[in-house]
């Protein structure tokens, strides 16, 4: 079992794709020397900014190894340089650097590297310079405010082993370790603790955020008010965060955990457990669950079933139903936060496909999607051998309570709102193990085309929402417009506000940008 689980936990991870307040997870660069002009006109004003010691050329021995860690191989662009502030006054110096240059000789942007985790393009980019926050990641805790402070380059497995080690809290974050801190919460932030506390955004109290013209800022519910609730959902459109003030929960020290693998023949009855939890799940917020189909080399296809209970019981009946259902492996323990989330964690070098839907909460709908995914694996079989990849269709529970909290916090712009019922957060992905950009573009079409069956289905059943997560979004979704407009005006009001030059909508065009929403 653990293998097998191990392996599926891991793919879930990609999919659902710090013990002191200086401790650093990335090396440093040693080589502290200046460079000499490039050419290049964002890297050379980086250079005249005295900024050179922290930026990274494609001859420096750490350029490679940085970039092989975006999570997807599609994703590994090489820009003509990285630059690695460690401060938030580095930021500053960054952003003033690169605003101040205009619109230089030809054609260049700009990317913001928390994680890596998004899809290509998102966060990395080949022609001009990518900010690379990963030396970035400290986490501190305050016992006079409750509060914890994460700076944006931290993976969230750290997260949570330094605030064990240093005060036994933990707060919310991401499920999968190797998830970095900024991305997640800056597009909304889904997690075991969503049913207690919200998304990850709206446990934010405090963002510090570095604007266009290089101001530090903070934002919070009295200072900025308008920019910390857009920053709570909205994406890259306003600045970048340069540390997270977060509300801080006790570690309880373990959660309760566990996983089942069951047959596919099994899945009308996964589904139908995973209804009825959804359905309730208000009386339980304590309880997370949610299912996976999966096609994996060497393996027929089989569900997936992780649960767990935020405050360690493991005797909780909310997941009475499913542990009926036969499974072929099933584990069910208490374990920490950091290990559950250690565990998850994935390594870098696939080629990665991602969409996402949302739909009423519908047993139907989701047998409908079981069937597309097995026509999926037939073709992709077919074309590129059952070995080279991996898929995963997740189903998670959207109750209708989870907009509600957020909006007990001050607000954000996720739009779930407009989600009068309970429903399910759908995400579709594939990995790509070959490496052939063939097989990519493939999977790819076939994808696209399963999702815009399922959505036609879920139309004609009444139970399409048109809500897309912006986290597990493909770079052709509109997460942003599907907000609502009054969230889309609204942020544009506030990127007026705080960027009216509009650098961030022109010069950094990774993630979804407010100027491409129609």
């Amino acid at each position: 079992m653990s293998n097998t689980s191990a392996s599926l936990r891991a793919l879930a991870a990609l999919l659902l794709l710090s013990s002191s307040a200086s401790t650093l997870h990335v090396q440093p660069r040693q080589n502290s020397s200046e460079p000499a002009s490039t050419g290049l006109p964002p890297c050379d004003a980086l250079i005249s900014a005295g900024l050179g010691h922290r930026v990274l050329f494609a001859p420096d021995d750490q350029y490679e190894p940085r970039i092989s860690t975006w999570m997807s191989a599609n994703a590994q662009f090489r820009p003509w340089c990285l630059v690695q502030p460690h401060t938030a006054s580095e930021v500053s110096a960054v952003v003033s650097a690169l605003a101040a240059s205009g619109e230089g000789a030809g054609d260049w942007h700009v990317a913001i590297r928390s994680g890596g985790n998004g899809p290509p393009g998102s966060s990395n980019i080949a022609n001009g310079v990518t900010i690379d926050l990963g030396m970035m990641n400290r986490s501190s805790h305050d016992p006079a405010t409750g509060l914890t402070s994460v700076e944006p380059g931290a993976a969230w497995m750290d997260v949570y082993t330094d605030l064990q080690n240093m005060a036994n809290v933990t707060v919310v974050g991401g499920r999968s370790g190797g998830v970095g801190v900024g991305g997640f919460l800056l597009g909304g932030g889904n997690s075991f603790y969503t049913g207690r506390f919200g998304f990850g955004c709206d446990t934010v109290m405090g963002f510090q955020v570095v604007l266009a013209n290089g101001t530090l800022v903070e934002a919070t519910a009295d200072k900025n008010p308008d920019l910390w609730r857009a920053l709570k959902g909205g994406g890259s459109n306003f600045g970048i965060v340069t540390r997270f003030d977060l509300e801080t929960i006790p570690a309880h020290e373990l959660l309760a955990h566990g996983e089942s693998i069951v047959n596919s023949s099994y899945s009308d009855e996964v589904f139908d457990a995973l209804a009825e939890f959804t359905d309730h799940s208000q009386e339980h917020p304590e309880d997370a669950m949610f299912a996976l189909l999966t096609h994996s080399p060497g393996s027929d296809i089989v569900a997936l079933i992780t649960r767990a209970n935020t405050l360690g019981n493991l005797n909780s009946t909310s997941f009475d139903r499913i542990e009926k259902i036969p499974a072929i492996a099933s584990t069910w323990e208490r374990k920490s936060h950091a290990t559950i989330a250690r565990e998850g964690q994935l390594p870098a070098g696939s080629l990665n496909l991602q969409k996402t839907m949302t739909f009423l909460n519908s047993p139907s709908i989701m047998r409908i999607s079981a069937s597309l995914h097995e026509q999926l694996v037939a073709s992709l079989s077919a074309r590129i051998g059952a070995e080279n990849y991996t898929t995963a269709f997740i189903y998670q529970p959207l109750p209708a309570y989870f907009s509600q909290i957020g909006q007990r916090k001050g607000g954000n712009v996720m739009g779930l709102g407009q989600i009068q019922s309970n429903a399910i957060l759908f995400q579709s992905g594939i990995a790509i193990y070959n490496g052939d950009e063939a097989s990519l573009a493939y999977a790819r079409v076939e994808l696209h085309a399963m999702m815009a069956k399922l959505e036609e289905a879920a139309v004609a059943e009444g139970v399409a929402t048109g809500w897309v997560y912006m986290n597990y979004a493909d770079a052709s979704q509109n997460p942003l417009g599907g907000s609502g407009e009054e969230n889309v005006a609204f942020m544009r009001e506030v990127a007026g506000m705080y960027d009216p030059e509009g650098w961030w909508q022109r010069r950094v065009p990774g993630g979804f940008k407010l100027a491409r929403v129609t």
